[in-house]
């Protein structure tokens, strides 16, 4: 396997077809139900090929959510504000869209971490690099509304984590089974969660 820092410029070409066609084919398919053979042939690459930038299918996925944490969590996290007030909706609003639209994107990714976090603990840091992420921000907003008068007797923690795993878990049954008997559209998700979210802190 060729360390993606050392390659030219065809090389990340190439490597970048696989990981695109990977991506697709996971949000697609699922990870358990997408062959290396498919990955290669919507590639248009071979198996030889393949082999050059990853060790196996789990390697591929190991490679794209490394670069999902480092290209779009981490940015993510460093720029979200706190909100202004109780009445700063907008707040709740801007953030949770992000949140959701990052993991509608990356669905397929997402869904074999959650797959293999069970059993592989590389994938199981990296899931809890995401939740971490979100785990933070959502804590960082209880302590700010105690600053202001409500949240009293919350743990920051606590509350962070319960309601994580919530959206963790809405998202992916709502985004990962659009055949599924729970419709909800995004707009209508994104308000739900955001107002789960608002009503913690402020109650109303």
């Amino acid at each position: 396997m060729t360390p993606a820092e050392s390659l030219t410029a065809k090389g990340r070409q190439t490597r970048g077809a696989i990981e695109l066609a990977a991506r697709k084919l996971f949000a697609e398919r699922g990870f358990h139900g997408t062959t290396l053979a498919d990955i290669t042939s919507a590639a248009g690459k071979s198996s030889a090929v393949f082999y050059r930038y990853f060790d196996d299918k789990e390697d591929l996925l190991a490679s794209l959510a490394e670069s999902f944490l480092r290209d779009i969590v981490t940015p993510s996290g460093m720029s979200v504000p706190l909100p202004d007030s109780p009445q700063d909706t907008d707040y709740f609003t801007t953030v949770v869209t992000g949140y959701w639209n990052l993991f509608k994107q990356n669905i397929g990714i997402m869904i074999a971490i959650a797959q293999l976090a069970a059993t592989q603990p590389r994938f199981a840091e990296v899931q809890h690099q995401f939740r971490r992420f979100g785990m933070d921000m959502v804590a960082e907003s209880v302590r700010h509304a105690a600053s202001q008068g409500h949240a009293q007797g919350l743990n920051p923690e606590h509350i962070a984590a319960a309601i994580i795993l919530l959206f963790e878990n809405f998202t992916a049954v709502v985004v990962g089974n659009p055949g599924s008997e729970l419709q909800i559209s995004d707009e209508d998700a994104i308000t739900t969660l955001s107002t789960i979210w608002k009503k913690t802190l402020y109650g109303f």
